[in-house]
């Protein structure tokens, strides 16, 4: 898996020939922070309420990304990613808080996978920090960086746990923003493919899932849309059509990435894992229908039409928003078959209604849809959680969601690679916060909708990731908001303290 690669894959964007670097380093053997994992909280029984008689049809694995656990940000010659730069201006994250230590998951792998293989856990999603493998963004290949990944992939591994790796979790390298536009500019495609073979060559013998991208739609929209989110280039009106520009570039890139994937890792399979709420309807008239389908359109089928159905979605395409790319008859064909699995990122739902001229939500021109998290009646839409600006609880939507994917894009196998919730509370304080009895209930809820979408309407879903394993980084709200099985002391060196939904989720998908 080391050796130069042909150019079959890359003629179509003109690309030269990538070689790849060679792995070399000593791992860590065993914890090196003081900081110290508590006993977990005490589970429900085998027969209690809380743990349904049934058990899931599909495996359990849980979710992270480099940039929210990792740390080490200026270890081994790791450099700034666009994430890091947002985090030092005061004001972007909540308390100022940074990505510099986050869970310190760079130092602290190997107690962590031991926790992973202790609670039965068999399945652990993660991704690759590009500004760790190749720090100037296009040039040198880091072994030390690679060496780190090797090294994680072996204690998996040889921890019975099977590794699910996400090449790009949205840490662009700094040094590609200023050098360019990161996203916004086609010279990121090449880039992205130098990275991609790096990793490929390096890791690719270990590891059979791969995704490509998580969940292009929130960097593109937020990072060079709303300008919420790093690298923080804001075009609201969406007149210059920088999302669409951003759009572009992420499938070609992964249209690159997995004709070279092909080559390197024959035996693996790969996908991009997407993001989408459900849509409902406002009402039952026809125009908040079209709506809903409509907003759907914007947000995943953006990506997965031109990879499962050829080109984009009528209605984009009839709203024609500036710089959207054109599926020439070369790229559908590259794009076509590029992926094996449908990897889904779902959270919640959102009622959606019918708005003649209004724009995107997030900065994508045109879209003649509004959306709402309140019903005509002013009910919320689901239950309550710690970030009612973006996620209410809405367990029957899985189903749904999960149907939508089945039927739009030919019945393929499915794989839920996110899901999870924080709740208020999750900041409370030891030892209290780790009878997470809500937690439970939100996942044994979630997962028995998808476990209807299989039973009662034949959707093959294949596994269930829980984001995530530990509280962590998440973004510009810091640690504030908790997804975490894992309840992490930030303020005492990311001492790790296992709630009561840890047990929960190992009884109820590995017993017998």
């Amino acid at each position: 898996m080391l050796a130069s690669t042909s150019n079959s894959h890359i003629v179509w964007l003109g690309l030269a020939p990538l070689i790849a670097p060679a792995v070399h380093g000593q791992c860590q053997s065993g914890q090196t922070s003081s900081g110290a994992c508590s006993a977990s909280a005490p589970a429900p029984s085998a027969q209690s309420p809380l743990i349904p008689s049934e058990r899931p049809p599909f495996y359990l694995g849980t979710a992270t990304s480099a940039p929210q656990i990792e740390g080490a940000v200026s270890t081994d010659g790791r450099s700034q990613s666009v994430w890091d730069h947002w985090a030092a201006s005061p004001g972007h994250i909540y308390h100022n808080e940074t990505p510099n230590v986050a869970d310190n998951f760079f130092h602290r792998y190997p107690e962590d996978i031991a926790l992973m293989q202790r609670l039965g856990l068999r399945h652990f999603r993660f991704s690759v920090a590009w500004p760790r493998v190749i720090p100037s963004g296009s040039g040198a290949v880091s072994t030390e960086g690679l060496t780190f990944y090797s090294c994680v992939l072996d204690k998996l591994l040889a921890a019975n746990i099977q590794p699910v790796v996400t090449l790009y979790h949205w840490d662009l390298p700094q040094v590609l923003q200023d050098r360019y536009g990161g996203w916004l500019s086609d010279r990121v495609v090449a880039d992205y493919l130098k990275f991609a073979n790096a990793v490929f060559s390096a890791l690719g013998d270990r590891v059979t899932l791969w995704a490509t991208f998580n969940e292009p739609w929130t960097f593109c929209f937020n990072g060079y849309g709303t300008g919420g989110h790093a690298p923080g280039i804001p075009d609201r009106s969406g007149e210059k059509g920088q999302v669409w520009q951003c759009v572009g570039n992420v499938l070609r890139s992964h249209a690159a990435a997995v004709q070279l994937f092909r080559e390197l890792v024959p035996k693996g399979k790969i996908s991009m894992a997407l993001n989408s709420d459900w849509c409902e309807p406002l009402t039952s008239s026809a125009e908040d229908k079209e709506a809903a389908a409509r907003q759907m359109d914007f947000q995943i089928s953006i990506f997965a039409d031109p990879i499962y159905l050829g080109d984009w979605p009528k209605s984009v395409k009839e709203r024609a928003p500036p710089n959207l790319l054109p599926i020439t008859p070369d790229l559908a064909a590259a794009l076509n078959g590029t992926s094996d699995l449908f990897y889904l990122n779902f959270y919640t739902a959102r009622y959606v209604f019918n708005q003649p001229g209004a724009l995107g939500e997030w900065s994508a021109g045109r879209t003649d849809t509004n959306s709402t998290f309140f019903g005509r009646d002013r009910k919320p839409i689901g239950g309550e959680t710690c970030a009612p600006d973006w996620f209410y609880v809405t367990p029957w939507a899985m189903r749904k969601m999960l149907n939508w994917v089945d039927q739009r894009y030919g019945h393929p196998d499915i794989i839920i690679t996110e899901n999870g919730v924080c709740l208020p509370g999750e900041a409370a304080t030891l030892p209290g916060v780790l009878n997470d009895t809500k937690l439970i209930e939100f996942h044994r809820d979630y997962v028995q909708s998808a476990m209807q979408a299989v039973a009662l309407d034949k959707v093959k879903v294949l596994g269930y990731f829980i984001w995530s394993i530990y509280d962590n980084w998440e973004w510009n709200l810091g640690t504030s908001d908790r997804f975490g099985l894992v309840w992490v002391d930030f303020a005492n060196e990311q001492a790790r303290h296992p709630k009561a939904s840890t047990e929960w989720v190992s009884r109820w998908f590995t017993r017998e």
